[in-house]
């Protein structure tokens, strides 16, 4: 079923599984809010796509899912939004999208067209989602912000902040240009972003963190097994914290800075004040720091 107002096409497009159905569907034109409650089953995923604007998550009181949808339009163009909600399986996807663009599948949005980049129209979407529900969101240009909610967590931004905490499953977070923040996951993250600051601050490793330009500052409380980690920057300083107990083979490489440890190592190879191969405890995963410009500092939490 479809239902084009003026400036706003609303678009909902019938799921396979009835056991997921579109409840307290809404719109209106352009600037009017969009509404969808419904329920998604522990261990499913619900997926917002987001062409331009913000996305803020924040735990549901209950065991359903409330997504409110706000489109912005200013100056003289009123580019048309068009949101989809699609359900196969266990996954729920919403999305807003140009409307002359292709439409929302499971799987988020797709080959989207940059004819619109000019646009001043947006839509901003508020979620309420239950701790046991897993979370992909995702925004071509604005904030993500995901706080107390999602068991496993995919954040990213073509360009705007990332910002995930209180994920008890693992998270990946990504921004094309944006500073990355992760704090208090309770599984494995990746973050990683184009251009500004990663900090990720984590209730449980392993974590893997790069960025094109900027600092990186990892702290894990705790860490167990033999995984592997890399940290990277083309320019800045990495800090990575971990407990004391903590064992690897370290590879460190810096272009221009000094590289610095609390824990005892034994050095192999030629003794180089930015380039070191060296066994901490009695070695393990593979810790691989680098930098293009800055310090590389390891420290015992």
């Amino acid at each position: 079923m479809q239902r084009l107002v003026p400036h706003l096409l609303i678009g909902i497009v019938a799921g396979t599984v009835s056991a997921l159905p579109a409840v307290g569907q809404t719109g209106g034109s352009a600037g009017q809010p969009f509404d969808w409650t419904g329920q998604v089953p522990a261990g499913g995923k619900l997926r917002i796509a987001d062409v331009h604007g913000d996305i803020r998550v924040t735990a549901a009181t209950g065991d359903k899912v409330v997504v409110h949808g706000d489109v912005r339009s200013r100056g003289r163009h009123s580019s048309t939004i068009a949101f989809d909600v699609v359900s196969e399986g266990n996954v729920v996807a919403i999305c807003a999208r140009w409307a002359d663009g292709p439409a929302c599948t499971t799987h988020g949005l797709h080959d989207d067209s940059d004819e619109n980049e000019g646009e001043s129209a947006s839509a901003d979407f508020t979620v309420q989602l239950p701790r046991g529900v897993r979370l992909d969101a995702g925004t071509g240009n604005g904030r993500v912000d995901i706080s107390g909610t999602g068991s496993d967590v995919g954040a990213s931004s073509g360009n705007g902040a990332v910002r995930v905490s209180g994920a008890t499953g693992t998270v990946t977070a990504s921004s094309g240009n944006g500073e990355v923040i992760v704090e208090g996951a309770g599984g494995a993250v990746s973050a990683s972003t184009g251009n500004g600051v990663v900090r990720a601050y984590t209730n449980a490793g392993p974590v893997n963190a790069s960025t094109g330009n900027g600092d990186i500052d990892v702290r894990m409380q705790t860490l167990t097994g033999r995984s592997d980690m890399t940290f990277s920057t083309g320019n800045g300083e990495v800090t990575v914290a971990v407990p004391a107990n903590y064992s690897a083979d370290v590879d460190a490489e810096t272009g221009h800075g000094t590289i610095r440890s609390d824990f005892p190592m034994q050095v192999s190879g030629r003794i180089d004040p930015s380039r070191l191969h060296a066994v901490i405890g009695a070695g393990g995963g593979r810790l691989k720091l680098t930098s293009g410009n800055g310090d590389l500092v390891l420290r015992k939490l």
